[in-house]
């Protein structure tokens, strides 16, 4: 029989590996969203619903599948919990992101992922959390290893004034998903990841669907055989997967160290979009990605 310090072990294990692969399934979707966004003619509000109608169904099968029901909330309180995670870190979430990303690079659209960890940060912090000064230092210089990927730093010194307003929506949208993270975090750990992850895109789904007819947008299917491909990729890995292991992830990875991680989507986004697309990576960019490397070693190896 096994030891609950080696099951203890296991499941810490699998935590990570579930974030890791979070991590990667986001990194790869902002050149993904960038092509749908920029050659295909959807509706951002459209695009988003449609993720989440068919991300909905393949949850909550695997959902049954794997406990045998739905997994209903307990309660009005978890029904407008889920409500409330699903309008904020799901349809709020990929609303701002995908209206930004009709602007901007794919690369500048993945900084949201680059601002989750401060946001986080100043949530835990407001919240009473206590907060160590390695902590804080690793957030510091994993962010301004970011920027450095994100070329809002590089030779020529800081270009922050070239952010546009669409850099301001990625910020809006990564503020949205760091509240999701950090007012989620104890439901997500009582129902287990999938069944909430489950919910809260429903969720997203339906207020999408709700928002477009009275915000006067119409919500259209995609139309070409790219707007499907590219759907149907932000449904399954950005979507069930990403969701899925991000929430899994918080079974065994702390808050501190599992914000930290919102730092690699860039990097995994920056050279995702050099592979598949040819998009160069500046040494800048390389130095950025070096820096957010190293930035792990100051995160405090003891938090919980």
């Amino acid at each position: 029989m096994r030891t609950k310090q080696a099951l203890s072990r296991k499941d810490r294990a699998a935590a990570w590996l579930w974030a890791a692969a979070a991590i990667v399934c986001w990194g790869v979707m902002f050149p993904v969203g960038d092509l749908l966004m920029k050659k295909g003619s959807m509706q951002p509000s459209s695009v988003a619903a449609f993720r989440y109608l068919l991300a909905a169904p393949i949850l909550f099968a695997a959902c049954a599948l794997r406990h045998g029901r739905a997994m209903r909330p307990r309660g009005a309180r978890d029904w407008l919990a889920l409500a409330g995670l699903g309008l904020v870190g799901s349809a709020a979430m990929a609303q701002l992101l995908f209206v930004a990303q009709e602007s901007v690079a794919s690369v500048n659209a993945s900084l949201l992922e680059a601002w989750v960890p401060m946001q986080v940060l100043v949530l835990a912090m407001l919240g009473g959390a206590r907060t160590t000064w390695r902590h804080v230092a690793s957030v510091a210089v994993g962010f301004a290893g970011s920027l450095l990927v994100l070329r809002a730093i590089d030779g020529g010194g800081v270009r922050l004034g070239a952010l546009s307003r669409g850099d301001l929506l990625v910020f809006l949208s990564g503020l949205c998903w760091a509240v999701y993270t950090a007012w989620g975090r104890p439901l997500a750990r009582r129902m287990g990841g999938l069944p909430f992850t489950a919910w809260t895109v429903l969720f997203g789904a339906l207020w999408l669907l709700l928002y477009a007819p009275c915000a006067g947008i119409p919500v259209t299917p995609p139309a070409t055989a790219l707007e499907w491909r590219c759907t149907l990729f932000l449904a399954i890995v950005p979507t069930c997967v990403a969701f899925l292991g991000w929430n899994e992830a918080q079974k065994g990875v702390s808050l501190a160290h599992l914000s930290f991680l919102e730092y690699f989507p860039p990097l995994v986004a920056a050279i995702a979009g050099a592979l598949l697309f040819r998009e160069e990576i500046t040494p800048w960019q390389w130095l950025g990605i070096a820096v957010v490397i190293l930035s792990a070693r100051l995160l405090p190896r003891s938090e919980g």
